[in-house]
């Protein structure tokens, strides 16, 4: 699961604490998720990557515009997502209507 995140926007704690709640309404908190937080160059921050304390990525900071993150962004995903990895604990979540 990727969580696009507006790093730029006043309210981005609360905007993502909303997507979080209905990540867990939904029953998808076990989901393996990466934060991706876009527009960091109008949010004045770098690009970058974030780990928890046990080393796994939480969140990849980028700029879809200018594109200064995104080879992060990929990197992270291969990391994160291996190809070869087994996938036999993923579940069908509903699609959702937006």
């Amino acid at each position: 699961l990727l969580h696009g995140i507006d790093a730029a926007h006043p309210g981005r704690d609360e905007q993502a604490a909303a997507v979080d709640a209905v990540i867990r309404e939904i029953g998808a908190e076990h989901v393996p998720q990466i934060r991706v937080l876009n527009k960091i160059d109008a949010a004045g921050l770098a690009a970058g990557v974030d780990r928890d304390e046990s080393g796994i990525i939480r969140a990849v900071r980028l700029s879809a515009l200018t594109g200064v993150g995104c080879a992060q962004l990929r990197a992270a995903l291969a990391e994160r997502f291996p190809a070869n990895a087994p996938h036999s604990d993923a579940r069908a979540l509903p699609v959702l209507d937006a």
